[in-house]
């Protein structure tokens, strides 16, 4: 067999020197799987590590610390990097075969991103082995059927009426999810407690200082300018550039989510944040673990904080006792945890799904408040003509957004505005982590998404 044959081929060649006082030293963990049984199970634990380090990073360090962290910022040299491929490509097959075909997808995402990586480092993987894994690949994704999920009921009418003011406290971060929320908000007659406007001290793209020599009124608002255009760009382009796209997702979105044309404008229009609050407080912060939020948060009273995205909560955010952050990832906890769970949601389940929860140290870690599947959303235009990068952003700026939007719409009346919360623990036995998408498998998703 091909990919056996290669394997044997490239031990006879490597030798690797280990490192000293390496937790992990890659090379010679390499080496020992392809010695191993194809089946050993210190060979299957090692390759799924690699895989995941390959997921995130799209390559392989030289070595890694016992958290799972790089050890160096040294990438493994080439002819490991493709043992390693051999190997990842080996271990793929075997699931497939064993059917375990979310695992095997898994696998596959990482086979492709290390397949790239291996293509920039100044070398070519061999003809015959890219046009294998390109046939299995496709002969894979063609064969690949999502486990069958029923949407989850819900309520959509509040069973009594909601308090007009929202015991809340949004976090917000300017772009079409928070938006989205604030739209939502309004179209239910609410109007959270206060809004705190974070504001990015620097450049989102080039992360350089904005107006560092302007008076402080001044900057804050340059600075918000910039970070509105720069985080609302790809979506006005998009209105613009492909407005055929842009009508057809936001169909979709109306009558598979039930949001109304108006709801959907008003979170389009990006209007002044008085509309939605009367305590607007705007805070210039370099980065979520700026000490300026963690002093302004710890002198907060008690209270629900609705997070809208911005980075990462660390941890010290997270453990103060008197906050309570609420987040809606766009996937149903545990089992799609991650990124890119919008699109791994609609290839693995069938649909996209969403889930209300009080945020936790960890990926996606914390008690649910409300997790849904979701209505199929078919989108009636045709994706001819229109390339990934495309349909992959308006996914995140017409798609992602609405999905969280209405999972928090439903938590809220479940909670009666999160007054009578009932959150229960994630149960870890079903939990599945993703990692961004490759380009290939995000091809088979739009296959599947466009219908027209």
């Amino acid at each position: 067999m091909l990919i056996e044959q290669a394997i044997s081929s490239r031990l006879e060649t490597l030798k690797p020197e280990p490192i000293a006082e390496a937790y992990f030293d890659t090379a010679c963990a390499l080496k020992t799987v392809a010695e191993a049984s194809v089946c050993a199970e210190h060979a299957l634990d090692t390759l799924e590590f690699l895989s995941k380090r390959v997921e995130i990073s799209r390559g392989l360090y030289e070595s890694y610390l016992s958290t799972g962290g790089r050890a160096t910022h040294r990438w493994l040299d080439v002819p490991y990097l493709e043992l390693a491929l051999l190997l990842l490509v080996r271990d793929f097959l075997r699931l497939e075969q064993a059917g375990q075909s979310v695992v095997a997808l898994k696998r596959l995402n990482a086979v492709l991103k290390l397949l790239a990586f291996i293509n920039t480092q100044s070398s070519k993987v061999s003809e015959d082995l890219v046009s294998f894994i390109n046939a299995r690949a496709d002969q894979f994704l063609n064969g690949f059927s999502a486990s069958s999920t029923s949407e989850t009921p819900s309520q959509l009418s509040p069973v009594k009426p909601l308090l007009k003011e929202l015991d809340v406290t949004v976090l917000f971060w300017e772009g079409p999810i928070a938006r989205a929320y604030l739209a939502t908000l309004k179209g239910m007659g609410l109007k959270p407690k206060k809004i705190i406007h974070l504001i990015s001290a620097n450049d989102l793209a080039s992360a350089k200082p904005i107006g560092r020599f302007l008076p402080g009124t001044a900057r804050l608002a340059y600075a918000h300018y910039r970070q509105k255009s720069s985080i609302h760009y790809w979506s006005r382009a998009l209105q613009i550039k492909e407005s055929e796209l842009f009508n057809s997702l936001k169909r979709s979105i109306e009558s598979s989510l039930g949001f109304s044309d108006a709801i959907v404008d008003e979170a389009l229009a990006v209007k002044d944040l008085r509309t939605y609050s009367s305590s607007i407080e705007k805070l210039m912060i370099n980065g979520l673990k700026d000490n300026a939020l963690h002093s302004y948060l710890a002198a907060l009273p008690e209270t629900t904080l609705l997070f809208t995205g911005g980075g990462i909560v660390p941890k010290a955010l997270l453990d103060m006792p008197h906050l309570k952050f609420v987040h809606v990832h766009p996937g149903y906890l545990p089992d799609v945890r991650g990124a890119d769970c919008a699109l791994w949601s609609e290839l693995v389940k069938g649909r996209t799904s969403a889930t209300c929860f009080y945020m936790a140290p960890g990926i996606d870690d914390g008690d649910i408040i409300q997790a849904s599947y979701l209505p199929v959303i078919n989108i009636d235009v045709s994706r001819s003509g229109k390339d990934l990068k495309t349909l992959y952003r308006a996914t995140y700026a017409f798609v992602d957004p609405w999905l969280r939007a209405r999972v928090l719409r439903e938590a809220i009346i479940k909670t009666l505005g999160f007054t009578d919360v009932k959150a229960v623990s994630q149960n870890e036995s079903s939990s599945m982590t993703y990692h961004f998408m490759h380009e290939r498998i995000q091809d088979a998703v739009f296959d599947r998404m466009f219908k027209a």
